[in-house]
C-alpha cells in the first residue's frame, strides 16, 4: 500500500478552505465597494466559516482520540507521534483571518440602522471564528488585526482579553437584533441570503447567547476570571439558547467544490472516490458504543449509523503501524459512511453530499446548559438539560441529508433504550452521579460522544479543560487512553498540549509572535490541568 504523507491532515485544511471560497466567491477584494456589498459578502463568509469549522474538526481527529492509522502502513510521522512543527495546522490560523476580513467588511459597511441585522450577524460569526482560533493558539492578533496594509505587524493580544471582547461583541449583536425587532429594520435578512438560520433573527440571538455561554464557562474555571464570568453569566437574560442544530446549508450538491464539507471529508468526493482510505476509528472511541472487548457503554443506535460494519468496525490504536492485520476500511468505503454506496446516502455523520454543515449542535448547547446549572452559573434542571443533550445527539445522527429523521428510526424509543441499557453506568445514568464532579464527568463524556467527528476540536478542548472523558495517564491500553502508542509527548497524559504558531508568523511578524511556545509544555489559558 502506498506510503502516505506524514502530515496527512494538512492537505485537508488547504483543500477544505479553498473549495469553500470557490463555491460562493463574490469578490477577491472585499474592501472594494464598487464590486461588492454586505449582502453579497455575508453569505459567502458564512459558507467559508462552515468549511473552516470542518477543517478544525478534521484536524483533531487524531489528537482528539477519534481516528487512528491503519495497520501495516508507515510514514504517518507527526500525525501519530505528535511531533508537530510550525508547518502543521497552518490553515487553522490563516483561514480564520481571511474569513474574518469578510465579516469586518460587513461590519464596516453596515453602520446604518437599516443594515443592523447584517452587522449583528457578522459580529456573531466573527466572534465565533476568533473563539476557535484562541482555543488552539491562545494569544493571537486581534485588536490590531484585519487592518490590511495599514498595519502589517499587529500585536498579539492576551487570550483572556480577546475572550472578554468576544463576549462584548456578542452582547452588542444581541442588543442590535433586539433593537431592530422592536423597531423597523429596512433591510431584512431573508432566507435566500442566510445559509445558516434562513433569516430567523431569534435563532441568531440564541446562537450568540450559546457561544457566549461556551466562552463564559471556560473563563469561569480560571480563578482570575471567575468573578467577571459569573457577572456576565448572570446577565445572560431571557434570550435563550440553541435548541436546534446550527447547520450551514447554502445548497450543497454533488459537484466538485460544492459538496458538504463533512461528507467530503468522511464519505466520498464528487467523483465517488472514497475519503479516509487509510484511517479507521480508534479502539478508544468505539468503546463508548459497544461493550465488546471491555467497552464502556453500549450504544447500538448511534453506533450503527456512524460506523460501517458496526459493531465489528475495523479499529486500531493510534500509532500502531507494524502489526499484520486486516484492520482496514471496507473496500471502496470509509469507516464513517453507512449508506448503500456513493450514490445512495445514509445517516450518521457522513449522510450525503447535500447535508448541512454543522458548526454547533443542539446537543452541545444542552450540555453547556447542564454544566452551567451544575456549577450554579444559571438556573434550571441539570438532568433535564443532560437528557435533552443525549436526545439531540440521537436526533442529529438519525437525520438524512435533507435534515429529516429517517422513517426507520424512533429517537425517543432509542434514547430510552440507551438509558436502560446503561443504567449501571454513571457515564450515562445521571442519577448515579452523586457529586457535582461526577455530574460534570457524565456531561462532558456525553458531549465528547456527541461531537465525535462532528466538532472534534471542541471535544478535545473540553477534554483539556476538564480531563473528561477520564483516561489513565501513561497507559498503553487503548481502552484506557487515546494517547498514541508512539507519542513523544513529555506530558503525563502523553497528549498534545497545544499547536504551534505557523512559521509565516515568525517570518512576517517576528517582533510580536510569542516566543518559547512548546507543544507539550504550553497551554491555552483555560487549561489548568
Amino acid at each position: 500500500m502506498k506510503k502516505i504523507l506524514n502530515t496527512l491532515l494538512i492537505f485537508t485544511i488547504a483543500v477544505g478552505f479553498s473549495s469553500c471560497k470557490k463555491y460562493l466567491d463574490i469578490n477577491e477584494n472585499t474592501n472594494s465597494s464598487t464590486t461588492s456589498s454586505p449582502a453579497l459578502v455575508l453569505p459567502q463568509a458564512i459558507v467559508g466559516s462552515a468549511s473552516i469549522t470542518n477543517t478544525y474538526n478534521t484536524s483533531f481527529f487524531y489528537p482528539g482520540g477519534f481516528q487512528a492509522n491503519i495497520f501495516g502502513v508507515g510514514g504517518y510521522g507527526g500525525a501519530i507521534t505528535y511531533a508537530y512543527s510550525s508547518s502543521n495546522f497552518t490553515g487553522l490560523f490563516t483561514s480564520v483571518y481571511d474569513n474574518a476580513v469578510d465579516y469586518q467588511y460587513v461590519i464596516d459597511n453596515s453602520s446604518t440602522p437599516a443594515l443592523a441585522y447584517s452587522s449583528a450577524i457578522a459580529r456573531i460569526m466573527k466572534a465565533f471564528m476568533f473563539s476557535k482560533l484562541v482555543d488552539q493558539y491562545n494569544d493571537v492578533p486581534y485588536s490590531e488585526a484585519l487592518k490590511g496594509n495599514a498595519l502589517l505587524t499587529p500585536k498579539y493580544d492576551k487570550a483572556e482579553d480577546i475572550y472578554k471582547d468576544l463576549v462584548s461583541q456578542l452582547s452588542l449583536a444581541i442588543k442590535a437584533i433586539n433593537d431592530g425587532q422592536a423597531g423597523t429594520v429596512a433591510n431584512k435578512v431573508v432566507a435566500s441570503t442566510d445559509p445558516l438560520f434562513k433569516g430567523d433573527m431569534n435563532l441568531w440571538k440564541q446562537f450568540a447567547n450559546t457561544v457566549k455561554l461556551r466562552l463564559l464557562i471556560k473563563m469561569a474555571g480560571v480563578p482570575a476570571l471567575n468573578a467577571y464570568a459569573k457577572t456576565e453569566l448572570a446577565a445572560l437574560g431571557t434570550t435563550g439558547f440553541l435548541s436546534t442544530d446550527a447547520l450551514v446549508q447554502p445548497g450543497y450538491v454533488k459537484e466538485a467544490g460544492r459538496q458538504s464539507p463533512s461528507y467530503n471529508s468522511l464519505g466520498f468526493g464528487s467523483d465517488n472516490a472514497r475519503s479516509q482510505g487509510q484511517q479507521i476509528p480508534t479502539k478508544w472511541i468505539l468503546s463508548f458504543y459497544t461493550l465488546a472487548g471491555g467497552g464502556k457503554l453500549t450504544d447500538p443506535g448511534r453506533g450503527s449509523v456512524i460506523y460501517r460494519g458496526f459493531p465489528s468496525t475495523a479499529t486500531n490504536q493510534l500509532g500502531e503501524e507494524n502489526a499484520t492485520s486486516s484492520q482496514v476500511p471496507p473496500t471502496g468505503f470509509s469507516s464513517w459512511f453507512t449508506g448503500v454506496d456513493a450514490n445512495t446516502p445514509g445517516l450518521g455523520v457522513a449522510k450525503g453530499p447535500s447535508q448541512g454543515q454543522p458548526i454547533m449542535l443542539a446537543a452541545e448547547s444542552n450540555f453547556l446548559q447542564a454544566e452551567a446549572i451544575v456549577r450554579g452559573y444559571i438556573t434550571g434542571t441539570a438532568k433535564s438539560a443532560y437528557t435533552d443533550g443525549v436526545t439531540a445527539s440521537f436526533s442529529y445522527l438519525y437525520k438524512n441529508q435533507s435534515g429529516v429523521v429517517d422513517a426507520s428510526k424512533n429517537v425517543a424509543a432509542d434514547v430510552a433504550t440507551y438509558f436502560t441499557a446503561n443504567a449501571g453506568s454513571r457515564l450515562a445514568n445521571f442519577d448515579l452521579a452523586l457529586t457535582d464532579e461526577q455530574k460534570i464527568e457524565a456531561i462532558i463524556t456525553q458531549k465528547y460522544i456527541a461531537l465525535n467527528v462532528i466538532n472534534a476540536d471542541e471535544a478535545f478542548n473540553e477534554f483539556r479543560r476538564t480531563t473528561y472523558p477520564a483516561i489513565v495517564n501513561g497507559s498503553n491500553n487503548p481502552l484506557l487512553t487515546f494517547a498514541s502508542k508512539v507519542s513523544v509527548s513529555t506530558r503525563a497524559d502523553k497528549l498534545l498540549g497545544r499547536i504551534l504558531y505557523p512559521q509565516q508568523e515568525f517570518n512576517l511578524n517576528p517582533s510580536n509572535v510569542p516566543q518559547g511556545i512548546t507543544l507539550f509544555g504550553s497551554r491555552i489559558f483555560w487549561d489548568l490541568n
